[in-house]
């Protein structure tokens, strides 16, 4: 992979059917994606039958070939970590395979 790593971490709104992204940014440190997806994640507000979660995964940034502007690729090695707020508290947890 690249030599840029760089953290992304979202938040998502859903039900059982569907989720929409709502927000995302990049860190340089996981611990830096992580402590701004537990602060969005305590900061939403949803309806009944909406739940909030987070996610962050490890990438690069990659510009292949070089005429083309370098984009963030995730790491396939990189297993990344996703969050729910569940009774007031941000639960983390490994994700299942994407």
């Amino acid at each position: 992979m690249g030599t840029e790593v760089r953290w992304r971490a979202w938040l998502g709104v859903g039900d059982e059917s569907r989720f929409s992204q709502i927000d995302v940014a990049e860190f340089a440190t996981c611990s830096a994606a992580c402590a701004w997806v537990e602060r969005r994640l305590y900061a939403e507000w949803t309806r009944p039958g909406l739940a909030v979660f987070g996610s962050v995964d490890r990438g690069v940034y990659r510009a292949e070939p070089p005429e083309i502007a370098p984009h963030w690729t995730l790491d396939p090695y990189s297993v990344g970590m996703d969050a729910d707020l569940v009774d007031g508290r941000v639960c983390w947890r490994r994700p299942s395979p994407r």
